[in-house]
């Protein structure tokens, strides 16, 4: 039998109010043909070969029938997008759409969805959009007349709404009659988006997010901040503004070596219609803190490690100043009038800003310390993010605190990652015991626990999951110190990742979240802002944590076994208890979730019957994470 007493009126460490976030990153087809709503690939022809061998503005259409399908360049809508699409052909000829990954859209009866596009004619003539499978069902078909004739661009824009359910189904713009005309930006969103914002998210997987009630979200990334190329290294500017003026970019994450299954991603580039305004916009949805991280003036360390001279980096750090004006800037400053432009006149708030991704070194270091001086003299109440580098220890970590040691008010915080064993998650349970106060505080910002080594056959299990949460009691003590943490990858399109394990999966319609996912849930949702003082006697071969809310009416206690044998604990708390909520998680360690079971691994929750002399004795599963939300009278 294990005894915790628990006394209330004795805290000690604060925890982080912002401890739990998310960490999002355009990988997996995360951002376009993921979280983004649009559901055309290559909407404006501008998919392009980075080597330059191949033509892939064409890529992912194909023609119908008879049709004259040809890229052209000359007039186009603006020199952003500088490609387009000639049809000319005879009735029922035209183009389709693909989708994303080859897989076209899913639909249900009764759905809508918002077409638009740019259509330039020489003479009147009508178009059918449809909606078809690739056997020749048609779901949708609506006439769109282009009224409008001559040299100038005119965007048309209709609804649809198919008469059936498909999961497969590809738009397809057909000329009703023989003709000729050029196309471009077509588009095609769900009619409810997530809070149905009009350039917005897909709502399963935003709610997804919503229901982890992320304190935080860190974007865009990740590697894709730093690029492979200058060309490729992320700049926030291009991702705003209308649609027209956002350039493509290719992704990062679209190189050979990290396709898995055999599957190609050629068609995995950023459209940066999901750009730094939709991400401010979907923070501030989902009751999240905007955590924008941007490049420091370097390419990814790993490949290319390609550095922006020193003298020339007063256009990066222009950049960062811009940024926080476009976040909190009054509404008649250059960069906040952009934001009220597009819809915000409100300042979004940002507090927080990471400067360099997974970089690490003299050369990221030197860099840092240029920025940090430029952005801290500017806006002084910014709070900045350094990074530890590419592992939680080892020479180029140990360099990274070396160099914090030295320059403890150059940084908030310090961005350590570990991709790591599930049993180096249990060795290191109390590895921020002992860490130096008087040091900037620790971002937690990318960690998972990885089965094994090969990439494709790690998986996102129970026993992975349970090993995070034992980890994350581990946090919760240490909370006034370990002030951010966030589990990486957020998404993974199934059968389409480059990386594995993900939080969560999806593929046309349908979404599900790991083992991880729930324990994400249930700790974010469960964590106050006190550390309880708890004392714990008789054997227990697990962990647990004791937070208090910020008025004291909550105590929430998790309670990770980590023995295949059932353990009996019995609870005592300094105040009585009025309800006691239960929420547990268990499972067989190689337990996973999927798309056909998606509730394979899930928590139960019950209310505690509550005995005359309190809590009820607790009979904790083997292999077992138990949070209790105990609400005192």
């Amino acid at each position: 039998m294990t005894e915790i007493r628990i006394s209330t009126a004795n805290r000690s460490n604060p925890v982080s109010p912002i401890l739990y976030g998310i960490f999002f990153e355009d990988i997996n087809y995360a951002g376009d043909g993921g979280l983004y709503g649009e559901l055309i690939s290559n909407r404006s022809f501008e998919y392009y070969d980075r080597d330059n061998k191949t033509d892939l503005r064409t890529l992912c259409w194909e023609t119908v029938g008879d049709c004259d399908f040809t890229i052209c360049s000359r007039f186009p809508i603006n020199q952003t997008h500088r490609n387009y699409a000639r049809l000319k052909g005879m009735e029922n000829s035209g183009i389709r759409n693909r989708g994303f990954c080859d897989e076209g859209l899913a639909i249900s009866e009764g759905a809508m969805f918002r077409f638009s596009c740019y259509a330039r004619n020489p003479s009147p003539i009508s178009l059918k959009i449809r909606l078809a499978d690739k056997e020749g069902a048609v779901y949708c078909e609506k006439k769109l007349s282009l009224v409008r004739a001559g040299h100038g661009w005119t965007k048309y824009t209709m609804t649809l709404s198919p008469s059936g359910n498909c999961k497969y189904v590809y738009p397809e713009i057909l000329l009703a009659e023989e003709g000729s005309v050029d196309l471009d930006l077509i588009s095609l969103f769900p009619a409810h988006t997530f809070h149905n914002r009009k350039n917005g998210m897909r709502k399963d997987l935003a709610e997804m997010l919503q229901a982890l009630s992320p304190k935080f979200m860190r974007f865009p990334g990740g590697c894709i901040v730093e690029g492979r190329s200058f060309e490729n290294m992320y700049q926030w500017k291009d991702t705003i503004g209308d649609l027209t003026e956002r350039p493509t970019n290719w992704n990062r994450w679209q190189m050979e070596q990290y396709q898995l299954n055999g599957r190609s991603s050629i068609d995995y580039f950023q459209s940066y219609g999901l750009g730094f305004y939709e991400y401010f916009q979907l923070c501030e949805d989902i009751g999240a803190k905007p955590v924008p991280v941007v490049n420091v003036g370097m390419t990814c360390q790993w490949h290319e490690g390609l550095l922006v001279e020193m003298e020339h980096l007063d256009k990066w750090i222009q950049d960062v100043l811009d940024l926080i004006e476009f976040a909190n800037g009054p509404s008649h400053s250059q960069w906040g009038k952009i934001r009220t432009q597009m819809g915000h006149p409100e300042p979004f708030g940002l507090e927080y800003i990471g400067i360099g991704n997974e970089q690490w070194g003299k050369d990221y270091f030197e860099r840092y310390e240029t920025f940090q001086k430029v952005i801290s003299q500017q806006y002084p109440d910014i709070k900045l993010i350094t990074s530890a580098g590419w592992t939680a220890e080892g020479e180029d970590f140990d360099t990274a605190y070396s160099w914090l040691a030295g320059h403890k008010d150059k940084a908030y915080a310090i961005d350590e990652h570990f991709y790591k064993s599930p049993e180096w998650f249990l060795e290191n349970l109390c590895r921020y015991d002992q860490y130096d106060r008087t040091l900037p505080k620790v971002f937690a910002g990318e960690y998972a626990a990885h089965t094994c080594e090969q990439t494709e056959k790690r998986e996102s299990n129970w026993y992975a999951a349970l090993c995070e949460a034992a980890f994350l009691t581990g946090l919760e003590k240490n909370a006034d110190h370990v002030v951010m943490a966030c589990y990486a990858p957020l998404f993974g399109r199934t059968n389409h990742q480059q990386w594995q394990p993900n939080l969560i999966w999806f593929d046309n319609d349908s979404v599900y979240g790991t083992p991880s996912y729930y324990i994400q849930q249930l700790f974010s949702n469960h964590t106050g802002v006190f550390f309880a003082e708890t004392k714990l006697s008789g054997k227990f071969t697990g962990t647990y944590s004791t937070t208090l809310s910020a008025d004291g009416s909550h105590l929430y206690v998790k309670l990770v076994n980590l023995s295949e044998q059932t353990a009996a604990v019995t609870l005592y708390a300094d105040k009585p208890v009025q309800v006691c909520t239960l929420h547990e998680l268990s499972a067989e360690l190689n337990a996973i979730n999927s798309h056909e079971h998606p509730k394979n691994v899930y928590p139960v929750t019950r209310e505690l019957t509550l005995l005359p002399s309190g809590l009820p004795e607790l009979n904790l599963p083997g292999y077992s994470v138990t949070v209790l939300d105990l609400l005192f009278s």
